[in-house]
């Protein structure tokens, strides 16, 4: 404070009829802080360096899921004839051998891959037998390039 201030009595210290000084910041009185401060509602401190943020999620997820996927499908298809309608089979037989080649690729497109992803859930998304792999599909999709 300046001797100004000082000069003009204690009711210069006090804020105006209804009003407060202290509006969600940071109030310090008779002490001097060292270090971050931060007041009001949802305020937050971080000290030090952000963590290091997860790599980029690969197309190895994608391309995993999708093997594992064509192998459950051939699997059923073998094992239990009729489960999966021939034409749902084949469409997503189709879309999984799609998925593996985009994901070969240096860089993988996502329009390419979202459209293939999309026709797999959509012939195969009522066969309960499949439903995790699907599921597993789905997610390593969402993890390389958001939700489908």
């Amino acid at each position: 404070m300046t001797e100004d201030a000082n000069a003009a009595g204690p009711e210069a210290d006090q804020p105006p009829a209804g009003a407060n000084w202290n509006t969600g910041g940071v109030q310090v009185v008779g002490s001097t802080v060292h270090g971050p401060v931060a007041g009001g509602q949802g305020a937050t401190v971080r000290i030090g360096a952000d963590a290091a943020r997860p790599a980029p999620a690969g197309p190895e997820a994608l391309r995993a899921a999708a093997e594992a996927l064509r192998a459950a499908l051939a699997r059923l298809r073998a094992e239990r004839p009729g489960t999966v309608a021939d034409a749902d089979a084949e469409d997503a037989d189709a879309a999984l051998a799609g998925i593996l080649a985009e994901t070969a690729l240096d860089e993988p497109r996502e329009g390419p891959l979202r459209r293939r992803v999309g026709t797999v859930v959509d012939a195969l998304r009522t066969v309960a037998v499949l439903a995790a792999a699907v599921t597993g599909l789905e997610a390593a999709f969402a993890a390389l390039f958001g939700q489908i």
